[in-house]
This record gives C-alpha cells, sequence and structure tokens, in this order.
C-alpha cells in the first residue's frame, strides 16, 4: 500500500467530512484556507497537526468518537472511507490538471472509471493500477485498452431503450484519453492503486453494497453542484427512509413475492418513472439485497439479485445522460441487463405512450421524486382525467394520475409531492378526491424545508404513500408524521452550497411509528375523510390530543364562527374611481392590545395593488398572513366604506358584537388551530374560507351575554380614544404655543 501524502491525507478528511472542507477543517482545528495551502504543498502543517490528520485519516475517524460507537465495524468503515477517498481524490484531480473541464463532463468520467474498477475486481481482476504501466507502451494506451475491454464486458445490456439514434452505445460512457493526458493519467493510476485493496477486501467479504452506496452518494452531491436537473435528485437519506416505508407499506403478499427466490418470478415491476441517475432503484436492490443476505446463503442471494435486476427494476428518464449514470449505478450491482427507457412518462402517443402503456396494472411498487412546476396544455392532456375540461394541468398533476394507472390491485406508490398537492384547491383539490377513490392513503409524512436546500430550492414536501385499492368507505388509517430534522443541514460556502451531516434525524423515529402505529406518540394515525380539505401531515398532527378531540369530533355546543359571521368579499379598485386619496388600512394598522382599527391616508395614484377590499363599519379584519400574531381588529365608524388590504379576510357579523368575535379568535384554542391551518414557509398564511371552519370556545347561549360585555368595552374604548385625542391636542397646542414664545424672543 503506497504511503499517503499529505494532499492525499487532506483529500481523505475531505472525503470523510462527506466532501465538506469546512467540516473536514473544523474536525482538524484549522482554516479551509490552512487546508488548501497544505495540500498544494505551499505549506506544511505542524507535527500536532499532521499527527491529529493522520488520526482522523488512518483511524477512520475521530478516534473518540469511535470509541463511542463499538458496535460499528470499524474495520468496513475504514474501508468504505478509503473508497470514498478514491471517489474524491479523482474528482479533485479531474478538476486540477485534465483536460475536460465541465462538471459534467467529470462526474461522468470518474463514474465510468469507478465503474470499470469495480467491475474488474468483481470479476477477479485487478482494477486500475500501477500494473497498466507497461514496459514499451504509455499509460495512456493501456488505460484506454482497459476500459473499453471492462465497459464492453460489464456494461448492464439495456433491453429497453429509446430511438435507434439515442443508443446508449459504449462510445457514450467513454472517450478514450489522448496521448497529452499521459501524465494525467500516470495520476490516475496512482489514485486507485492507493486504496485497491478497500475494494478488493470488502468484495472478499461480500459487502460490495457498501461501494454501491458510496457511489450513490458521491453522485447526489455532485448534482448539487450543477444547475442542470438538480432538483430531481434526492437526498439518500430520504430515499432510504422511502424504500424502507415503501416496503413495510406493501402487503405481506406482495413482499414475499419480492423477497422470496422461490416466488421471485410471480413478481411485478418497481418502476421509477423519473429515475435520474438511478437512486431510488439502486437503494431498492441494496435493501432487498441486504434482506436476503440475512436469510439465505450466498449462492442464492447472488442468483436471486441477478433475477431481480434483470427482470423486475425499470426506469424512466427523458435525459440520455441521466440513463447513462443510472445504468452505471445498476451495473455495480452486476446486473446484466438494465431495464432502463429514454423516454417522456407522461406521454400517451407513438412508441413512448406504447411503452408507459404496457406498463399499465403490473407495477407492484413505485418510487420516484417527479419533476415539480411544469405545465402541459393542448393534445398533451389527452386521455388524462385531470386534463379533462382544462386547458391547462401541472407535471405532478398528471404524475400521480399515471402512478395509479400503472399500479397492479394493491400495488404502492412511494412519492415526492410538493405540499401544493395535499392543501391546494382547485385541480389540485380534485385530484385528491380522484385519488381518494382508488386509493388509500397509507401515510403523510412532511419534509423539512432544508431537504432540497442543496438544490437552491427551499420548497415544501412531503412523502405521500398510497395502496392502489377501490374504495367503498373509510378503510384503514392514515399515518401522519413531521420529520423537522433529516440527518443533514445545509450550508453556503463561497457561493455553493453543501450538505453538512447531523444527528439530527426524525426519520427513524417516524420509520419505526409507521411500521408499529399503536405505539405513535410523535405522528398520528387517523382516518382520513373524503371531504378532508386537506391531506398534509401538519394538518392532522398540528393540534394537541385535547383540542384535536374537540376540533375533529366536536361532540359539544361550541359555535364555529360561521355561525355567527359571514365572508364578505366585496373588492374595488382605487385607482380607478373619481378619488383623490383614501383611507387604506394594511396588517400593520392593525392595535393588536385593543383590537381596534387604524389606517393611512394614501393618494388614489399610489394605490398598492393589495388595496382592494371594501370594508363596512363593525367589520372584523383578520390577518390571513401569519395569523398566530392575532393582528384582528373592529373597522370603526370613521373608516366605514374604507379600503382595507387583501392580506385580510374581512367578517361581517350577525347575533354577535364584532369586538367579542375578535377577542373570541385571539384565544389560544382558536390560535392553534389557525396554525394548524397556515400554508407556506417563507410566508405563512391561511385561506380566508377556513376563517370560518375555527371553532370558538363559546356556546350559542353564552353569546349575547359576552356580546354586552364587548358593547361595553367598546363603548369605553371610544371614551377612551376621545378623552385621549383632546388630551393629545392640548399638548401638541401647548407645544406650538411654547415654539412660537422662543421664536419672538429671538
Amino acid at each position: 500500500m503506497t504511503e499517503l501524502t499529505i494532499s492525499d491525507l487532506i483529500l481523505r478528511l475531505v472525503a470523510i467530512s462527506d466532501g465538506n472542507t469546512r467540516q473536514a477543517a473544523a474536525r482538524l482545528g484549522t482554516t479551509t484556507a490552512s487546508l488548501s495551502r497544505w495540500k498544494t504543498g505551499n505549506t506544511r502543517p505542524r507535527p500536532q497537526q499532521l499527527e491529529r490528520l493522520h488520526a482522523l485519516v488512518d483511524g477512520a475517524g475521530d478516534l473518540v468518537a469511535m470509541a463511542e460507537k463499538p458496535k460499528h465495524d470499524t474495520h468496513l468503515e475504514r474501508l468504505e472511507i478509503a473508497v470514498s477517498a478514491t471517489i474524491h481524490a479523482l474528482r479533485e484531480e479531474f478538476h486540477r490538471t485534465a483536460s475536460v473541464s465541465s462538471r459534467q463532463e467529470v462526474l461522468d468520467l470518474v463514474a465510468a472509471l469507478f465503474f470499470a474498477h469495480v467491475t474488474s475486481i468483481d470479476n477477479g481482476g485487478r482494477g486500475i493500477g500501477e500494473h497498466l504501466r507497461v514496459s514499451g507502451k504509455k499509460s495512456v494506451e493501456t488505460l484506454n485498452t482497459f476500459m473499453i475491454e471492462s465497459l464492453s464486458h460489464h456494461l448492464p445490456q439495456h433491453s429497453i431503450e429509446g430511438d435507434q439514434s439515442s443508443r446508449l452505445t459504449l462510445e457514450r460512457f467513454f472517450v478514450p484519453f489522448s496521448d497529452s493526458d499521459d501524465r494525467f493519467v500516470d495520476r490516475l493510476l496512482e489514485i486507485f492503486e492507493r486504496d485497491a485493496h478497500a475494494f478488493r477486501e470488502l468484495h472478499e467479504t461480500g459487502r460490495d453494497d457498501l461501494i454501491n452506496e458510496v457511489f450513490s452518494r458521491f453522485m447526489s452531491t455532485s448534482f448539487v453542484d450543477e444547475k442542470e436537473m438538480g432538483q430531481y435528485l434526492t437526498p439518500p437519506e430520504i430515499t432510504r427512509f422511502m424504500v424502507e416505508a415503501g416496503f413495510h407499506a406493501l402487503t405481506p403478499d406482495a413482499r414475499l413475492r419480492l423477497l422470496n427466490p422461490n416466488l421471485s418470478r410471480e413478481a411485478g415491476v418497481i418502476l421509477d418513472p423519473s429515475c435520474g441517475v438511478g437512486s431510488f432503484l439502486a437503494e431498492t436492490i441494496r435493501f432487498t439485497h441486504g434482506v436476503m443476505r440475512k436469510q439465505h446463503k450466498t449462492s442464492t442471494v447472488n442468483k436471486w439479485l441477478g433475477h431481480f435486476v434483470d427482470e423486475h427494476i425499470v426506469g424512466i428518464d427523458k435525459s440520455d445522460r441521466m440513463l447513462r449514470l443510472a445504468m452505471i449505478n445498476l451495473g455495480l450491482f452486476g446486473a446484466k441487463t438494465a431495464n432502463l427507457k429514454l423516454a417522456n412518462a407522461l406521454a400517451k402517443r407513438g412508441s413512448e405512450g406504447e411503452f408507459c402503456k404496457n406498463l399499465e396494472g403490473r407495477v407492484e411498487f413505485i418510487l420516484t421524486n417527479p419533476p415539480f412546476g411544469a405545465s402541459f396544455s393542448g393534445d398533451d392532456l389527452k386521455g388524462f382525467a385531470m386534463g379533462h375540461k382544462r386547458t391547462r394541468a401541472e407535471s405532478e398533476v398528471l404524475f400521480l394520475e399515471r402512478y395509479i394507472d400503472w399500479l397492479a390491485p394493491g400495488g404502492i406508490v412511494a412519492s415526492i409531492v410538493p405540499d401544493s398537492i395535499l392543501v391546494n384547491r382547485n385541480a389540485f383539490a380534485d385530484l385528491r378526491r380522484w385519488l381518494y377513490d382508488r386509493c388509500t392513503i397509507d401515510a403523510v409524512f412532511s419534509l423539512p424545508p432544508v431537504t432540497f436546500g442543496a438544490t437552491g430550492t427551499q420548497t415544501k414536501t412531503s412523502v405521500l404513500i398510497m395502496r392502489k385499492e377501490k374504495r367503498t368507505a373509510i378503510t384503514g388509517m392514515t399515518y401522519f408524521g413531521e420529520a423537522r430534522e433529516v440527518g443533514f443541514d445545509v450550508m453556503t460556502r463561497s457561493g455553493q452550497r453543501r450538505r453538512v451531516r447531523t444527528e439530527r434525524n426524525d426519520l427513524p423515529t417516524l420509520l419505526a411509528e409507521h411500521q408499529d402505529r399503536n405505539n405513535a406518540k410523535v405522528g398520528r394515525s387517523k382516518p382520513l375523510h373524503k371531504a378532508a380539505d386537506r391531506w398534509d401531515a401538519m394538518f392532522h398532527i398540528g393540534l394537541p390530543d385535547n383540542i384535536s378531540a374537540l376540533v375533529d369530533h366536536p361532540a359539544n355546543e361550541f359555535i364555529k364562527v360561521s355561525d355567527v359571521a359571514t365572508l364578505v368579499d366585496d373588492r374595488i379598485d382605487p385607482r380607478r374611481q373619481d378619488w383623490t386619496d383614501f383611507d387604506y388600512v394594511e396588517i400593520s394598522d392593525i392595535d393588536t392590545r385593543i383590537g381596534v382599527v387604524g389606517s393611512k391616508r394614501v393618494t388614489a395614484d399610489q394605490a398598492p395593488s393589495r388595496a382592494r377590499k371594501l370594508i363596512r363599519e363593525g367589520d372584523v379584519l383578520v390577518s390571513t398572513v401569519r395569523p398566530e400574531r392575532g393582528s384582528f381588529g373592529v373597522t370603526p365608524a370613521r373608516l366605514d366604506r374604507a379600503i382595507c388590504s387583501t392580506g385580510f379576510a374581512v367578517l361581517r357579523c350577525k347575533d354577535i358584537h364584532p369586538l367579542a368575535l375578535v377577542w373570541l379568535l385571539k384565544t389560544e384554542l382558536v390560535r392553534r388551530q389557525m396554525i394548524r391551518n397556515n400554508i407556506g414557509i417563507a410566508y405563512p398564511s391561511i385561506s380566508e374560507a377556513s376563517c370560518l371552519s375555527l371553532i370558538l370556545p363559546i356556546t350559542k347561549r353564552d353569546v349575547p351575554t359576552f356580546s354586552v360585555s364587548a358593547e361595553k368595552l367598546w363603548k369605553a374604548q371610544e371614551h377612551f380614544e376621545a378623552a385621549q385625542q383632546t388630551f393629545l391636542n392640548e399638548v401638541v397646542n401647548l407645544d406650538c404655543a411654547a415654539i412660537s414664545v422662543t421664536s419672538e424672543l429671538s
């Protein structure tokens, strides 16, 4: 084994730190600038720093931390770190000296080299290393020969492919190095030789799954640096969670067919119709392989694995580059065939549409993260129930409909969805009703905004798990859970976002509760009614048990807002009126201490775009933005026919004093309900209609008495305001008089 240079040690430390240079520097007790100087050889670390660097790297991490985790197999962990260090060293070397320049080219070449190296060792070869230096030949020549032979022999055959013009030929995976790359190739041989033992030992101990896992993590983090299709890549923590939760949701018979070597030929398809680099498919293989390894002997498992990948794993994607990387990902498991289709999974016509139609009713399990936000219109909507009588539909809506078409009876879909699918109205509500009639909603897991933060988006998402079965009534219970932490944070350094691992992770707890719902403490299992406006987890678990029992099952006499008020929405555009100026009410004009509405005078030509609602004396204004702040107030007589912001819901009272309603809305019971009804992260708000369904802590018979008390308070406040205004006017007069006297004296 070649002795590691300081540069190699630092590269390995960065690899141990999940590719994060800042985290690596912190573990070493230095700065990123110092690490950079040491790596380039401009300076050297002090002896004690070098000693700690060796301890961190050679000891497979912080030795103190390792001692606190005696259950870990430190030998396997060191081998896994060595494999990871090889990948990161390759990428670093490419960026530093290779003729390729783009991140895409670097990732593709690293993937091809890694695949050739691993599959060579798996098949009894020596992989890439110093043995390729042959007397009388350039390293470039021997490496090119090795790569072509290895890829030709070990790349899976793609039994499902796109048009002939897009065939995934060998040339699409590897372009031979030129003679000018000879020195660079020599460096590649050194990098692979340094840790070749780790690849061999992992293969000999039957832990090829660790090599595959390192490669999947590498691809996931690498795509963070790229804008192209980065939004499609799901963090490995979420991928693993979805695979395990989805397998648990399968019927016992379906699980048995997939995991029993004697029954696997009867199993259906496992599909990712937006497969990208094959992360879900690879994780599915890893998970099932792990289960099988515990139950059967090696020869049985190996035979089963080849059949399982060849016959049951199917991926679809529109990018041939994604499919190339997916093929390498699956090929690392020894797959002889990669069932990958270059196609638009939403196609209804042509060869793509025919292929997709042939999957209908055959799929046992769908694991996916579909593209969000794309809109389809015209002929693209033909054949979709969600396209009927519509001119436009979102991609995520159409994908969810498509999943149900593909699933066999009892089949499971586990999909990342934007929360708009679960909470929004119109087409999204129609989709939920359509799904409800055809599926049982097994589970909804809320994910934090950080989940896809490394790709530059804070879009709120959830994991939706459904089982295809025609529903005749409410059957079963839906598990709702919220993950506030998912095992990593996202930090920005030098303009780049990086995932940083943490020990905080709610996913294992949620997975355990999903599998044993009788002991749920973090989440909650409850029936989901067809009339439910929302399916998101926060709505269904956002209340304490005692308040939830009251709100969801109101076996009492408490009234709703709709019993004492109506929602009004009288609109007017001040800019189109014959006005010079007008009284305008925005959220900051509410005096939250006493529930009274103020205003400001605004010229008509400067009217804000949100100044649209006409209000009348006695109207109750309810801020729908951050409603938990309690910005609610009563419109006084002087603001009759004023204009308020569209950020308010306007309630017109009946049989209750407006101030009484304001203070009832400020109670803890109502505040909790409003928080539960919030939609959005950066700009949380509630829908105006949801105000009418709020339960108030008062019975109908108590309303008259409470209204009398509110009337007394209202009159007292009016007297106070009048006295206050008189007093303040006197202060202003005194101030003006004093200034006038001072001016005369000067």
